[in-house]
């Protein structure tokens, strides 16, 4: 221990709420509801009484023992019965009948009731062990018993141990013999039996000048001498009043406001967490405000922007729409240019056709205009007047169409041709018949030329819609298709030359 204890003993009968009820020191009542009481250790408890001994807490709640509070009410009935029986007849006999009193008045009575005190040694965290206490304590009693024993009887004791400190609670009685030869409850009469003296002999008793007193301070330095036998130094200074020289009720009620007031605090810290708790709360709740607005704003966004999407869906839609619309069309268009295309290189065939006819014809004709060599000049010269054959038939503009150049231009100069040729009649009539057929069939081929030539515009066309390669792949299935009828034409054009 760090210094020397000091041995503490306070004692009453009763506090703000009557008598004190041995049932605490027995435990004989729920202890899972004491927050005081450690119930791991409660089985180390020990308990004696004045009938049946000492027991262990595991014999005391066996049921074979009774009570503290049935073996206090026994002993009362045992050693005041004669007592109280006597007292009732003396009361019914002076016409004082409602004066009578049983076992359970007096326990009950604060004046007679057992005196209960608490015997410690040292502080909370600073005690000897309590075989030590056990021991002296135990010793005081014999010592009691053997000087006082006449009129002073200890009832029942027990060792706590399963408290913050050890201690024991024990229960006294102090008894007299009356005037009528029965022991009665009754303190101060028992102490004067004895022989204690008042405190202040030349003073009337009183609250602070009583043999109580006197004998409170023998029982206290009779401990402290056991407490040093027993080679345990301790303080030998009385304190009275105080927090050292409280009764059992006080020094638990003490206990109990500093318990309160340590509560208080942690009452006041929970009131404090609360209110940064529901601060808290709040801010959360402001932020859950402020993120459901969020999500509102957000979801309206949402749903503004889904309206635009759809838009956008619906505006793409209405392209696509007018895409395969303009798809479509130039598919159309394709399908009419490869037609005119095909035309086209038909008609090319047969010009080409024509142009073969026309030169095999030319030379069928070479040795006819041979013939005619010496009347050359003279053609040539008549042919001057109308100009060359060039100026005579030009060739036709790009966008001319063949009938347009037949009517506008071929017509009118081969008719202005054909009235000279008549005048050349007589000159040139072999010749003229079949220069008029080659001239007949070259204009026929410088139209066909003509027609193909516009029709190249519409291949160009056809080429940048399909692609050159779709084009090519076309004509070299045409030309194979055609390679039969050309070979059958170039022999039938052999045969005519």
């Amino acid at each position: 221990m760090k210094e020397n204890p000091r041995v503490s003993r306070h004692n009453g009968r009763a506090g703000k709420h009557g008598v004190y009820n041995p049932k605490h020191n027995d435990r004989s009542f729920d202890v899972e509801n004491a927050d005081n009481i450690s119930k791991e250790r409660t089985s180390m408890n020990l308990y004696w009484d004045c009938t049946n001994g000492l027991r262990t807490h595991e014999e005391n709640a066996s049921g074979q023992y009774p009570t503290f509070t049935q073996h206090e009410h026994d002993e009362y009935e045992r050693r005041y019965g004669t007592f109280i029986a006597g007292q009732n007849a003396r009361n019914i006999k002076a016409g004082h009948a409602k004066r009578n009193r049983t076992v359970d008045d007096l326990l009950a009575d604060t004046r007679i009731c057992p005196e209960e005190t608490i015997y410690q040694i040292g502080k909370e965290g600073d005690c000897p062990p309590h075989e030590v206490l056990t021991v002296i304590v135990t010793e005081f009693f014999a010592t009691i018993e053997e000087r006082f024993g006449e009129h002073v009887h200890v009832l029942d004791w027990a060792l706590h141990l399963d408290e913050t400190s050890p201690h024991i609670h024990a229960r006294q009685v102090f008894d007299v013999e009356n005037r009528y030869g029965e022991r009665e409850p009754k303190q101060e009469k028992a102490l004067e039996a004895l022989g204690i003296q008042l405190p202040e002999p030349d003073k009337k008793p009183s609250r602070v000048n009583n043999r109580k007193i006197a004998f409170d301070k023998i029982c206290r330095e009779l401990l402290l001498s056991i407490c040093q036998e027993h080679g345990l130094m301790v303080e030998t200074e009385a304190i009275y009043g105080g927090k050292a020289y409280r009764e059992k009720n006080d020094y638990i009620i003490e206990s109990q406001r500093e318990q309160i007031a340590q509560l208080e605090q942690e009452k006041a810290a929970l009131v404090a967490e609360q209110a940064a708790t529901q601060h808290q709360l709040a801010q959360a709740r402001a932020e859950a405000e402020r993120a459901i607005t969020a999500a509102q704003q957000a979801a309206a966004d949402a749903k503004k922007a889904a309206s635009v999407a759809r838009e956008n869906v619906f505006r793409l839609e209405l392209e696509r729409q007018e895409a395969e619309c303009r798809k479509q069309s130039a598919e159309r268009e394709a399908n009419a240019a490869h037609q005119e295309a095909t035309e086209a290189f038909a008609q090319a065939d047969k010009a080409k056709a024509n142009l073969l006819d026309m030169e095999a014809r030319v030379d069928k004709t070479k040795h006819v205009l041979e013939r005619w060599t010496d009347e050359k000049q003279d053609v040539l010269a008549e042919v001057r007047k109308f100009g060359t054959v060039d100026e005579l038939l030009p060739l036709p503009s790009r966008f001319m169409t063949a009938s347009a150049y037949r009517e506008k231009v071929a017509i009118p100069r081969v008719k202005a041709l054909f009235a000279w040729c008549k005048q050349l009649v007589a000159k040139l009539r072999k010749a003229q018949e079949e220069n008029r057929t080659l001239r007949q069939q070259l204009d026929e081929g410088e139209a066909a030329s003509q027609r193909l030539h516009d029709k190249a515009g519409k291949f160009d066309k056809l080429v940048e819609i399909l692609g050159l390669d779709r084009v090519e792949k076309y004509l070299e299935e045409h030309h194979m298709r055609q390679h039969s009828r050309t070979q059958q034409s170039e022999k039938k054009i052999g045969i005519d030359r």
